[in-house]
């Protein structure tokens, strides 16, 4: 297969950037992650590393964009400690723009704290997000005008369902969403004939459609569904049986590509910002098919890596990874 054009994405890529802007709404962590070294024991102290990064959905979503050359404003919530100070370095260091992001007077910054054991797979979690529900409609309302003149604005679910359901009534613009967990999927059921762009997995996307997912039949029957309930475009993470891509009754499936796994953590935002990146630059035009093979792109370098954004993702670099894998 001849990925699509790739002198058209190039001069896609060079729009003018006070033109067209991607919006995201969602949260911003510091991550601390542990990293099992090559045996991993439950209930033990392992040999690893430790490393302490920026985060969260909403940022690492933001971060791949701005690594993809789109420009990209992140509205969310920070406090005013050092974890905050360090988070509002670190995106003006990514090209994140906080123009209309806040910082919380005499508020912790949220923290996720992780391990992962020696197959780069998540052992355990704990989130510290509370500063996420200062993200209300009130707080939304006026910055409206500049979200609704966003090309596309991405939503976390991190953000409670009333916010939620504002953004879908509110918010003209195309809506892509990111469920985030099982537990805060239903808060977009309310909203999902609003929905644009949906990035579940087979778990998530259970809860939204009551069909349990066991193999890629019964996904292509749920993704079905979803078109159904009003979701334009369907994305389900299958974790080792790569990507369905669903669109008007089309139905694709691209397998992974990824040579070895470091980490699992932040593949999915991965994921979700190259479908973003995709439809900036291509708007429909991009073939179903090749939308999973970026995506997959993306994810592999991803995994790859023990960072939750990859250093190394670039738009050079999964065109050449796709290219491999046609």
């Amino acid at each position: 297969m001849e990925v699509h054009d790739r002198r058209i994405m190039a001069e896609r890529i060079n729009f003018n950037m006070n033109e067209e802007y991607v919006v995201v709404i969602g949260g911003m962590n510091i991550d601390i992650a542990g990293l099992s070294g090559p045996v991993y024991r439950e209930k033990d102290s392992n040999i690893g590393e430790v490393s302490i990064n920026i985060g969260g959905v909403g940022q690492n979503i933001a971060q791949n964009l701005t690594k993809l050359e789109t420009p990209t404003y992140l509205i969310t919530v920070y406090g005013d400690d050092n974890f905050g100070k360090i988070a509002k370095m670190e995106c003006a260091k990514n090209n994140i723009k906080l123009d209309y992001a806040e910082q919380m007077e005499g508020m912790r910054s949220s923290i996720y704290l992780y391990i992962n054991d020696n197959e780069g797979d998540l052992v355990t979690a704990i989130n510290d997000m509370k500063i996420v529900d200062f993200i209300t409609p009130e707080f939304l309302e006026n910055k409206l005008d500049f979200i609704n003149k966003a090309k596309i604005v991405v939503v976390d679910c991190n953000l409670s369902k009333e916010t939620i359901n504002w953004i879908g009534d509110n918010v003209t613009a195309p809506i892509f969403v990111d469920p985030v967990s099982v537990a805060k999927t239903d808060r977009i059921q309310e909203v999902l004939n609003k929905i644009d762009t949906l990035k579940p997995n087979e778990h998530e996307i259970q809860i939204l459609t009551g069909i349990k997912v066991a193999d890629e039949e019964s996904a292509k029957l749920a993704a079905e569904k979803l078109n159904e309930l009003g979701v334009k475009n369907v994305f389900i993470s299958l974790g080792a049986q790569g990507i369905l891509c669903s669109r008007n009754g089309e139905i694709d499936v691209v397998r992974p590509m990824a040579k070895r796994i470091v980490s699992t953590n932040g593949a999915g935002d991965c994921t979700m910002a190259t479908i973003v990146w995709s439809r900036f630059n291509y708007g429909d035009a991009l073939p179903l098919k090749e939308v999973g093979l970026f995506t997959q792109a993306a994810a592999s370098i991803n995994l790859e890596s023990p960072c939750s954004v990859a250093p190394d993702l670039n738009v050079k670099n999964i065109l050449y990874r796709a290219q491999e894998n046609c």
